[in-house]
């Protein structure tokens, strides 16, 4: 296969979003020596680049070729699609949502842990030996509050019966 010969200059970068319509953004890296210290850095440029049918998408490799000036700041177009990516983002997404999930469980596991030690602490100071046995207490007063009820309730009954 003979390589296509293109006129200006032509860089082959990763696309980093594609939210324009007919146009992305592509990241091309470099690596160069350092002028004065000699070591060896990645100088990352952003280009935007024309993309009239909306083929690339974010996550491809692209080869973009220089244009005329198409707006303020786009000059160049996506030549052809080098390889074709995989998007980072949904799986960051997803790695994040599940992150997420996780730090709610855990809040709420604090959330009862901090409840079952106020109620064992607020039973202590009852003078009870443990929740259970304030909370039993706590059943014995339901039931005299149901009988004080059911007596209410007859009383109520025998005056409408005068």
């Amino acid at each position: 296969m003979s390589e296509r010969q293109y006129k200006g200059k032509v860089m082959v970068g990763k696309v980093v979003s594609d939210k324009m319509q007919k146009t992305v953004v592509v990241v091309v890296e470099t690596r160069r020596r350092h002028p004065l210290y000699g070591k060896i850095i990645t100088v990352r440029r952003r280009f935007k680049a024309h993309n009239e049918t909306p083929h690339a998408k974010a996550g491809d490799l692209v080869k973009i070729v220089e244009a005329r000036p198409l707006s303020r700041t786009k000059h160049w177009r996506v030549a052809e699609i080098v390889r074709a990516g995989e998007v980072v983002e949904m799986i960051r997404e997803k790695e994040l949502e599940s992150l997420l999930e996780k730090e709610r469980v855990e809040k709420q596991t604090r959330k009862d842990e901090e409840r079952k030690r106020a109620a064992e602490r607020l039973a202590a100071l009852g003078g009870f030996e443990s929740v259970d046995e304030m909370s039993g207490d706590q059943a014995q007063a339901s039931e005299f509050e149901q009988e004080y009820a059911d007596g209410d309730a007859l009383a109520e009954t025998e005056g409408d019966e005068e």
